[in-house]
């Protein structure tokens, strides 16, 4: 499983905006961090709405204004100022390459609502590519031919791949329900 972190930050002035970031290229599964701690929240968030582009259903973590020091760590506020408990937290998602494509194309979206009425809206387009066959398996090498094609023996072809030493045999025999 392949891993990736997307930080998102803002400022006062993107705010009643839209934003789209650069492309990220993903490869295979890949396990996505999203990192909202940089999300300008002086004026105070009303609600967040996570689109995560594959079809999921939209996400809206509940806004938690307070921390309860008790349970959880007072770091964050001490790192990165007083900011709501939400955006101190990590969310991830698990992207999924396409069954039947070599490249997936989505759109991850979020929105942050503010009390003045504000929206930030982001985007962020995402490829999830798939692996090939020949990332798979790399070169073949033929290890064995046997060439008998009679009655009481068949054909058969045995490669071996030089990515992870698959072993692939190929043969002629027919299956026959009698």
């Amino acid at each position: 499983m392949n891993t990736h972190t997307l930080s998102i930050s803002s400022t006062k002035e993107d705010i009643d905006s839209e934003i789209t970031l650069n492309q990220i290229d993903l490869f295979d599964f890949t396990e996505l961090t999203l990192d909202i701690s940089n999300i300008y929240t002086e004026i105070f968030p009303t609600y967040v709405s996570i689109n995560w582009g594959d079809g999921s259903d939209v996400f809206n973590p509940d806004i938690k204004i307070y921390r309860d020091y008790r349970n959880e760590s007072i770091f964050p506020e001490v790192q990165k100022g007083v900011t709501p408990v939400t955006f101190s937290n990590n969310y991830t998602h698990k992207y999924y390459p396409s069954s039947y494509a070599l490249k997936k194309s989505l759109t991850f979206k979020m929105n942050v609502g503010y009390v003045t009425g504000e929206t930030l809206r982001l985007n962020v387009p995402i490829i999830v590519n798939s692996q090939s066959y020949y990332e798979n398996v790399d070169d073949i090498d033929i290890i064995g031919v046997d060439l008998l094609n009679d009655s009481n023996n068949t054909s058969r072809v045995t490669l071996l791949t030089k990515k992870n030493n698959y072993v692939v045999q190929l043969d002629n025999k027919s299956f026959k329900d009698n």
